[in-house]
Order: C-alpha cells, then structure tokens, then sequence
C-alpha cells in the first residue's frame, strides 16, 4: 500500500470519526480496507468515489484542511496500524453510518454488528 493511500486514509478517519473513541476509528479503517478487498481496488480508490464519503463530494485530498493537528496525528496512527494489521476485528464490516446524521435506507439491506460512539458498523 502506497504513501498516498496512507494520506487519504488518515484524512478520511479524521474526516469521518473524528471525536469518535480511537476503536471507533479503528473500525472505520476496516470499513475502508473491507470495501478495498472486496471490489480489488486501491485504498484511495475505495475513499475518493462519488457519494461514498460526505468529506470528500466534490473534493481531492489536497482541498482537506487539517483543523486539529493533535487529532489528525491520532488519524495518521490508526490508518497506519489498520493498514499493517492482518486481523479484522470488524468481523467484515463494510457500511457504517451515523444514524443521528442521516436517513439512510440501505441500512435494511446490510446486518448490524456493533455501535461505537455515534456510529453503527454493518456487514452486507
């Protein structure tokens, strides 16, 4: 896996689950590495498509700005460690959503696995 993957994966984290609880994060790197395994692309093919990611509709890595540089330290460690990780303790998640944020009705079509934080983990 290449640097760049590294980059919008951390920026993607920070993006997605930022203020979440650090295995929260986690899991949404999973998610990310899940969707990549399951369609044989690249990380930062997965993150960049159209409407799968709110932070980036309309954006390339290069437009994120970088609010909080403590937190998006953290982003770069988890993507790294998910990156470098062999297990997933996700169990194959590859949705998640925020359901206070959105009305989202592919969530009858997947299985819920788990909440963290303000965010819920499912597996198609």
């Amino acid at each position: 896996m290449s640097a760049y993957d590294h980059e919008v994966l951390s920026k993607t984290i920070y993006e997605e689950a930022r203020g979440e609880p650090e295995v929260g994060q986690e899991w949404v790197g999973h998610v990310i590495m899940n969707r990549a395994r399951q369609r044989g692309i690249s990380i930062a093919e997965v993150c960049l498509q159209p409407y799968q990611f709110e932070c980036w509709n309309g954006r390339a890595p290069g437009d994120l700005q970088i609010r909080e540089s403590g937190a998006y330290e953290v982003s770069k460690r988890v993507a790294r460690m998910v990156m470098n990780r062999t297990h997933d303790p996700t169990g194959g998640c590859d949705h998640y959503n925020n359901p206070t944020n959105e009305n989202a009705d592919w969530v009858n079509r997947v299985t819920f696995v788990r909440q963290i934080g303000g965010h819920h983990f499912y597996r198609a």
